[in-house]
């Protein structure tokens, strides 16, 4: 089986194991994953469900996911999975139907970076949105190649823009100058869907600078820089990471460096 093929096979069982057990949305297992966050049920069965197709499907893989952290390999891995079994849980626990799944594979090596992304797989389940970005070979839509909007000033732009748990008072004051300079907001509470959005042409950008976004979201920068798209970082440098299981990403997403500067810009009040 091809690691394409593989990927795509994780997600739907990931989707057909969220579809069918959508009664139990709400129940958490009582513990916190790696990255201090409360653990759904549905979370733990859906990554179980990617792993169990990863581990057995005879690539080696080696596996960085939200609930279970970091897992080796005995075998010498030929890739590591990163992956985001539900992105959206609070969405999923109130039934607003904006759930995505993620998984990007990098190649396996000493030293791996988010420039290393190969394939990356983003799948809104209740949306039939799949989105898939091979590098060197831009993204698609549900098989349709999409490319990000066309630039747009400033002014007239539509950005998705997360402030979940940002409530001291620097970041609000950024955040106000930022907003008050764009036409309007978006944001889905899925940082993925918003991400394939704007690689997508549907949104001008997204901001995430909370410091609190793990890299298990590396699928979402991959499909924007796959489309056509650009991320900085919060210093002004295009996006670049290790993968390291404790990296946080701080981003400007956008469909253009320009436009990702000129947001981050007004973030830092220049």
């Amino acid at each position: 089986m091809t690691l394409l093929r593989t990927m795509q096979e994780a997600i739907e069982i990931a989707k057909k194991v969220i579809r069918e057990n959508i009664d139990i949305a709400s129940e958490r297992t009582g513990e916190l994953n790696p990255f201090g966050d409360k653990t759904l049920l549905l979370d733990v069965k859906a990554e179980d469900a990617i792993i169990n197709i990863l581990s057995s499907s005879g690539i080696h893989f080696e596996i960085l996911s939200e609930e279970k952290g970091f897992i080796k390999n005995e075998n010498k891995p030929e890739y590591l999975a990163i992956i985001d079994p539900i992105d959206g849980s609070a969405n999923l626990e109130r039934g607003i139907p904006l759930v995505t799944v993620g998984i990007s594979v990098v190649p396996f090596k000493e030293v791996m970076t988010s420039d290393d992304a190969e394939i990356s797989i983003i799948d809104s389940v209740f949306t039939d949105e799949t989105y898939i970005a091979v590098t060197g070979k831009g993204v698609t839509r549900n098989g349709v190649r999409v490319k990000p909007t066309e630039p747009v000033e400033l002014k007239d732009a539509i950005v998705s823009y997360d402030l979940k748990k940002t409530w001291d008072t620097e970041y609000m004051d950024r955040s106000l100058r930022t907003i008050k300079s764009i036409h309007d907001i978006r944001r889905t509470a899925s940082n993925l869907l918003d991400l394939c959005w704007t690689a997508a042409g549907f949104l001008d950008g997204i901001v995430d600078l909370r410091d609190m976004l793990p890299i298990i979201h590396l699928c979402g920068t991959h499909m924007v820089f796959e489309a056509g798209g650009y991320v900085l970082d919060q210093n002004g440098s295009r996006f670049h990471s290790t993968l390291e299981p404790e990296k946080m990403m701080n981003f400007v997403a956008a469909s253009n460096e320009t436009l990702a500067r000129e947001i981050l810009a007004r973030f830092n009040g220049s």
